[in-house]
């Protein structure tokens, strides 16, 4: 049984804000939104239970775009199912970690990095 993570954030390569916004507003229903400079946050609900949605343009060398969920609220028990949704979407490459993670700790076991090749785990530095 898949361990539903209590937040979700995955990071999408060069994806168009349009694009990932429309993406978010067929899956969720977006009550406010508040662009900060490079930051977008949503206010939103799923099925009734409300969560925030971060998106922060160019938060990792290379022009990845990171959206996070908190809480989750989701319709994804984790960072995992979220990216291959958003990779089979979009077609751009999509990284997450590969379990969960707990405040101020290391990442461990890598990221996943979903790519025209499939899934595979490698070493990231955000």
């Amino acid at each position: 049984m898949i361990e539903r993570h209590p937040d979700i954030e995955i990071y999408i390569k060069r994806v168009p804000l349009e694009d990932l916004t429309r993406w978010l507003e067929r899956r969720f229903e977006v009550s406010d939104r508040k662009d900060i400079g490079e930051t977008l946050k949503l206010s939103m609900t799923f099925e009734g239970a409300p969560l925030t949605c971060t998106v922060f343009e160019n938060a990792a060398k290379g022009g990845y775009t990171s959206i996070s969920f908190e809480p989750n609220n989701t319709p994804w028990d984790d960072d995992e199912a979220c990216a291959n949704e958003a990779y089979e979407l979009f077609q751009l490459e999509v990284r997450c970690i590969t379990g969960g993670w707990t405040t101020n700790a290391p990442v461990e076991g890598g990221w996943y990095r979903f790519t025209k090749d499939g899934r595979s785990v490698v070493n990231w530095l955000t």
